[in-house]
């Protein structure tokens, strides 16, 4: 056997701790990644560089406490976010290590399979479960109900073992329902063979929970658990996760709970705290931002700390203010605006988007964070009207094919004198006139007569010709009020404040946009071209138009955030003081995508409609003088 020759071993050596970088650590990071047994939970706030720092932690692990490759498991939420990280560290080896990545759902499906405890179900697709859940409906709800809601209603259940708090997502009527809708679900999953994601982790954790010679396996097998995002946990995945690590609890938690925005799929940030109590771990905080500007770190801190019940962190700016854009010297890093109306904000946004659209030598990232979708897309359609070039990272629902829209144009359709049965047979009853199908057969003899239905006849055709008269924004106004159709949506919200707010803006969207155009003929070659642009080939464009919840992890040089109202950010009512903490987390992670400015937009609406700017201004526009 070949003698080893000892300056060539000592060059491999070298090699390989390059990968482990302590000098191009802070001294906050170099404490984390260095950290020696037991549980940690680290607090990582924005920009602060907390994916270099467990990539780190994992070659501290491989290189100094020299634990195998095999015993590491790096758990995130994402897939994207897994295959990010691990091309990260295979980037920073220079060897092949067998380090275990992956998401909750892969690792806990993953235990599943090898201790043969799925038999033979096999994972369900989103059709499938709204298949099964409209079967689950049938014969106790209208045929009309959301299945869709149902199925949020019982992923949340399942995620957090909170009846309580997943009745709360259903219509009042539907709420006594639940427990047998969620019964009849699961039985029509057993008989098809089916699970879904989250009855992966309930398996895995009742796996581990009742098997414990089982568990110990698991926990022997990975020594060392890494969890990303540990604000997005939710209480189910945290049990399971601390079963696979409770024999020697080496877990390493990196997260922020003021960047816990997932409520709705039953995240908490408590579960940061109960892993304090329950395992007793050490607590650090990476508190240098490397993303955004000094001022833009204070008025984010400033909008954030009005949460109670939160880590207190102090974080500091690595870099200083100041704009090096010689285009716009004197830009501010934080801005706050006001406008009357949407259109005017919307229209000033579309006028700064196009000079930098033409300002390709300065380089700079640009995004425009919504809350929904329905605003981002409403805003799109602006853009694709101006010819402003812009990127979309979610496709989401295109505000043209939102259902209201649709009545809208099938309304327009028919004032304008089109001889379309389609559209004629889709807005009949919107509102309701008591008319059928059979009717219009029997249109002429019907209007002869002295009945209800022939005065509802008569009526809708007054409407239709008194509306080809108007200009098109007078048309849809007169739709929306005198043909009733806007009384006829609120109703039809069933007093969900949400859906009522989010509906009411895009009729007043609609409105705005009619003025735009002549006939309605020539709206639709803009609704075509609208749609070209958001399925056609991706533009280079470097202005991107997300919701929050899409920019999340994402950095860009100028953000602006329209529509800072409240009933818009925060969304919708405030029910109770959880659900406006967690709507101002949003709007922290919102303001936190900037790196170099931030403009925020509010309107103070018209006589007529007066708006509320959102209450996460208040720090910003009323600032206390003794802070």
């Amino acid at each position: 056997m070949a003698r080893k020759n000892p300056l060539r071993e000592f060059g491999k050596e070298l090699n390989c701790y390059r990968m482990l970088e302590l000098s191009a650590l802070n001294e906050p990071q170099k404490k984390a990644v260095t950290y020696g047994e037991g549980p940690l939970l680290v607090l990582a706030g924005p920009g602060s560089g907390k994916t270099f720092t467990i990539v780190q932690r994992i070659f501290y692990l491989l290189q100094v406490k020299k634990v195998l490759p095999e015993q590491i498991l790096v758990v995130t939420f994402t897939k994207d976010a897994a295959l990010s990280m691990q091309r990260r560290f295979q980037c920073q080896s220079d060897r092949s290590y067998p380090v275990n990545f992956g998401t909750f759902h892969s690792v806990f499906y993953h235990i599943l399979r090898e201790t043969h405890s799925l038999s033979s179900q096999k994972i369900a697709t989103e059709a499938q479960k709204k298949d099964m859940m409209k079967s689950a409906l049938r014969g106790i709800l209208p045929e009309d109900a959301d299945a869709g809601l149902f199925l949020a209603a019982v992923s949340f259940y399942k995620n957090t073992e909170d009846r309580s708090g997943a009745e709360k997502k259903l219509p009042v009527e539907y709420r006594e329902h639940f427990g047998e809708i969620i019964q009849r679900y699961e039985q029509w999953q057993t008989e098809r063979g089916l699970f879904d994601f989250d009855d992966m982790v309930w398996k895995c954790r009742e796996l581990l929970r009742k098997d414990v010679e089982l568990c110990r396996v698991w926990q022997r097998r990975f020594s060392y658990i890494l969890l990303d995002e540990f604000q997005d946990i939710n209480p189910i995945q945290y049990e399971t996760i601390r079963l696979l690590a409770q024999e020697r609890c080496q877990l390493f938690a990196v997260g922020d709970d003021d960047q816990s925005i997932y409520g709705f799929r039953g995240s908490n940030p408590a579960c940061l705290k109960r892993f304090l109590t329950e395992c007793k771990a050490e607590i650090l905080c990476l508190n240098i931002n490397y993303r955004s500007c000094p001022k833009i770190v204070d008025a984010s801190l400033q909008v954030i700390s009005e949460n109670e019940d939160r880590f207190a962190k102090k974080l500091s700016a690595a870099g200083q203010d100041g704009d090096r854009s010689k285009q716009n010297p004197g830009r501010q890093p934080v801005e706050l605006r006001d406008f009357e109306d949407r259109e005017s904000q919307y229209e000033y946004l579309a006028g700064e988007l196009a000079k930098l659209s033409r300002e390709d030598a300065s380089g700079e990232t640009c995004a425009v964070l919504f809350r929904t979708n329905s605003y981002l897309q409403g805003f799109a359609a602006i853009l694709s009207r101006l010819g402003v070039p812009y990127r979309m990272k979610e496709q989401g629902m295109g505000i043209y094919d939102h259902f209201i829209v649709q009545d809208i144009m099938a309304y327009l359709k028919l004032a304008g004198g089109q001889q379309d049965r389609e559209a004629l047979l889709r807005i009949l009853n919107k509102p309701d006139r008591k008319l059928d199908r059979e009717s219009l057969g029997w249109e002429e003899r019907i209007l002869t007569e002295q009945s209800g239905e022939a005065e509802a006849l008569r009526k809708f055709k007054r409407d239709l010709r008194s509306m080809g008269k108007y200009p098109l924004y007078l048309q849809v106004q007169y739709i929306r009020k005198a043909a009733g159709y806007e009384k006829y949506l609120m109703e039809l919200s069933m007093g969900v404040e949400e859906k009522r707010q989010e509906w009411q803006e895009i009729l007043e969207w609609l409105t705005g946009e009619a003025k735009h155009y002549d006939t309605i003929a020539e709206w639709h070659t803009a609704m075509e071209d609208y749609r070209k642009a958001r399925t056609g080939p991706e533009k280079q464009s470097r202005i991107w138009l997300m919701t929050v919840h899409g920019a999340k992890g994402l950095e860009f040089d100028r953000v602006w955030i329209p529509d800072c109202n409240e009933g818009v950010f925060p969304y919708g009512k405030m029910p109770d003081e959880e659900t406006c903490k967690e709507e101002r987390r949003i709007f922290y992670v919102a303001m936190t995508r900037a790196k170099k400015s931030l403009g925020l937009f509010y309107l103070t609406g018209t006589k007529e409609r007066p708006r509320l700017p959102s209450r996460f201004l208040n720090p910003l526009r009323f600032p206390n003088p003794h802070q």
